[in-house]
């Protein structure tokens, strides 16, 4: 055999080794050009926020009939003061503010987390109907055909309009809206996606505070059941910062007024006044002092140990200091 035979035939060996390697570790964890995009994919940065981005190039303008201005109030975790605001709000008899609507479920954070796939080259052009009569489809390649953007947005949209309008028209409200301690900036933004006029508060406390009237109750809620528990301070307070960081930061692109319930409780009706401005409503300023349900207001505080406190200002530092929470 000559050296050069010699030579193609140990190429061949070695490419076939390489193969039959690659062939093994395919089986079981998937093919090399997969796991290369999936790492892509996981690094991407992809998010809710990416999604809108790119949807809002396939989306029509929008239109007259998007024009109700629903009322989302959003606040940075439990025991916020968000029941307080809640029936503030809900003190102009023309609005029905749902409470936490079904919030084990994780609804809204799972509608708005369809759209993380929406990226460049993703959908491709050719997947979307392009309103040819649909008997002509059948001779085409129709394995992947999409509705339109416009016609998934309105889906989203119909949701809202059948789970939270229509039942609040039925109460006799004629505006509805939504107070959520689970929702963060990037759900805003897609709430305000589906409703360009809509009305947001973002409302703030003592992260301390907060965590010692949840303790009241057993320190067992959950973000979303099962799988998110809010069992230690840490997560309390992670929970706290994620949600109070981007509504902070997010405020002035959403439009949003930010409240601290240290505010809403002072001795003066500033902060009313601002709320009725920003939403459009007309407040019954003496709800704030009257004392509903088993609030620690005028009762007992949960003690909570110095190994709690300083787990829980842990991981909510630097954000606390920053806001002025000491």
């Amino acid at each position: 055999m000559s050296c050069r035979a010699s030579a193609a035939s140990s190429t061949d060996r070695a490419r076939h080794h390489v193969n039959w390697l690659e062939y093994l570790i395919s089986a079981f964890v998937g093919d090399r050009r997969a796991r290369d995009q999936h790492t892509k994919a996981l690094v991407s940065g992809a998010s809710i926020a990416t999604g809108l981005a790119e949807l809002s190039k396939l989306c029509a303008e929008r239109s007259g009939q998007e024009g109700e201005s629903p009322i989302f109030l959003l606040c940075a975790g439990w025991r916020s003061g968000s029941t307080l605001l809640q029936r503030l709000i809900m003190s102009d008899p023309a609005v029905m503010l749902w409470g936490e609507p079904y919030d084990e479920c994780g609804v809204i954070q799972a509608l708005a987390g369809t759209l993380k796939a929406f990226r460049g080259g993703w959908p491709p052009p050719e997947y979307y109907y392009d309103g040819r009569p649909r008997e002509q489809l059948t001779g085409d390649w129709i394995a992947n055909l999409f509705p339109s953007a416009d016609a998934l947005r309105q889906g989203h949209r119909m949701f809202f309009e059948t789970v939270f309008a229509v039942p609040a028209r039925q109460a006799g409200a004629k505006r509805w809206g939504i107070k959520e301690v689970r929702l963060n900036a990037e759900h805003a933004h897609y709430l305000h996606w589906l409703f360009p006029k809509a009305r947001f508060v973002f409302l703030l406390r003592n992260p301390l505070d907060a965590y010692r009237s949840y303790c009241r109750y057993g320190r067992n809620w959950y973000d979303t059941w099962p799988d998110r528990p809010v069992f230690t301070p840490t997560a309390f307070g992670t929970h706290w910062r994620e949600l109070a960081e981007g509504f902070v930061r997010d405020a002035p692109k959403l439009n949003a007024l930010v409240i601290r319930y240290e505010d809403l409780i002072g001795p003066t009706q500033e902060v009313v006044a601002k709320i009725e401005q920003h939403l459009d409503v007309r407040l019954d300023a003496s709800i704030i002092g009257k004392k509903v349900g088993t609030s620690e207001r005028g009762g007992e505080q949960a003690w909570i140990s110095r190994l709690e406190k300083s787990l829980l200002w842990r991981a909510v530092s630097p954000l606390a200091e920053d806001l002025g929470y000491k």
